[in-house]
């Protein structure tokens, strides 16, 4: 199973705040964690890499997308793969996290451009034909709220409303149908909107047939328009 965790860095990769996803990855209290420096938790064979995505996420860069080993307090490494976006007022780093337990790298950029080519392919859909043409409610939320949790942010129902044009009571009425299938953390609409682990496995299995299907090829996206996509 593909486990998840969040984390809040300042610019200087000193850890700010961190869910226990997180702490679970590393295997530590979060006593142990708040107020670290990226270089006491990353393999030190990774450490390098490390250095050249803090530099590279400058003000107003795109998000950098990074695969890397993290020490656990017995000196094992788990390899997990991240997604870095930067933010300001106030100025930090949030990252959001996949591994495998087993230590297995896994491949969320590809999941994460999977989610990017269903909304492009939607926009072009809208452009061409019309938006009464192409409504899809409950796709178009699925992969809004996919693609916040992947690029760090928050969305809430007016957010995913406007992302998916549609009618911000007919966006609550989805959300609450979200909640009782499980596929949503039941909490009050208007608060942060989250995939339950459940909810999240089923978008990634769906997003996962996008590359499984034949003839499929993958994105390539310049290192130039991906802070440093070489990464992958």
């Amino acid at each position: 199973m593909m486990l998840a965790g969040h984390c809040v860095w300042s610019v200087e990769g000193v850890i700010l705040n961190a869910d226990q996803g997180f702490l679970d990855l590393l295997q530590r209290p979060v006593d142990e964690v708040i107020g670290v420096s990226y270089r006491q938790i990353t393999d030190a064979r990774d450490l390098d890499r490390s250095a050249d995505m803090l530099a590279a996420l400058k003000d107003g860069a795109a998000p950098v997308r990074l695969q890397k080993r993290y020490l656990r307090p017995d000196g094992s490494s788990v390899a997990a793969s991240l997604l870095v976006t930067r933010f300001d007022n106030p100025d930090r780093l949030i990252s959001t996290l996949f591994w495998h337990e087993n230590g297995r790298p896994l491949p969320p950029a590809r999941l994460w451009e999977a989610a990017l080519r269903i909304r492009h392919v939607h926009d072009a859909r809208v452009s061409l034909f019309g938006a009464d043409l192409s409504s899809d409610p409950v796709g178009s939320l699925l992969i809004g709220i996919y693609l916040a949790e992947a690029e760090g942010r928050v969305i809430r129902l007016v957010d995913i409303a406007t992302y998916a044009n549609i009618p911000l009571s007919v966006s609550e009425r989805w959300i609450k149908v979200l909640q009782q299938r499980g596929v949503l953390e039941d909490r009050d609409a208007k608060a942060e909107i989250t995939f339950t682990q459940s909810g999240s496995n089923k978008v990634e299995a769906m997003l996962a047939t996008v590359y499984e299907a034949p003839g499929s090829t993958a994105i390539i996206f310049d290192s130039h328009d991906q802070g440093n996509s070489s990464f992958w």
